[in-house]
């Protein structure tokens, strides 16, 4: 019983001192099939984007402030993307990704997937919802898989969200957010940041 405690007490030490910055990324292999997408949310300090991989790289600005930070962020994930900073007009095709306006949304059509960047109470027609803005509560609808917000949202906007089955998962500075897509399926994965 004693040598069992001792063991115990042993694995407990090495285990307390183990630096949890060994678990931060440094870098990221998508690892994406043939048939699949990646889309990436990027919260930086004076920055949000998405980086989109698909048949090639594409970055996409949704706010940007100067951020320094964001080319070394790319660097983790190994991808030298194409740049486009987004404007009220941008209506485009890009690769395999079509981006529109539509009632004041913007839309990136992927995969036959529709993700939409809601910066008001909209109740937008697709299948992912990343809310960037948000000044009173947020209405579901029962089209929507999944929904992305930024942590500066007031959670008390996001009570229809938590209340229904819809996935939802939270963008901030101290992870990157990965929506992986197929035809038939998607995938949400969390890996934390050396971003602080």
């Amino acid at each position: 019983m004693k040598k069992i405690f001792i063991l115990i007490l042993v694995l407990f030490i090495i285990l307390s001192t183990i630096e949890t910055k060994a678990f931060q990324a440094k870098k990221i292999d998508l690892k994406l099939k043939e048939d699949e997408t990646s889309i990436v949310f990027l919260n930086l300090k004076n920055s949000k984007s998405l980086l989109i991989n698909d048949e090639n790289s594409n970055l996409f600005i949704l706010e940007y402030k100067n951020d320094k930070g964001l080319k070394e962020v790319l660097k983790i994930f190994t991808s030298k993307p194409d740049i486009f900073y987004l404007n009220k007009n941008f209506n485009k095709k890009i690769d395999n990704i079509y981006i529109f306006k539509q009632n004041k949304v913007l839309k990136f059509r992927i995969n036959n997937y529709t993700l939409c960047v809601v910066n008001e109470n909209k109740n937008p027609n697709c299948d992912f919802v990343y809310i960037m803005n948000l000044n009173k509560e947020f209405n579901i609808n029962e089209n929507i898989l999944a929904v992305f917000y930024d942590e500066n949202i007031n959670k008390e906007y996001l009570n229809n969200v938590s209340e229904s089955w819809v996935e939802s998962t939270e963008i901030n500075k101290e992870s990157f957010t990965i929506l992986k897509l197929n035809e038939e399926s998607y995938n949400i994965v969390v890996v934390p940041s050396t971003n602080k």
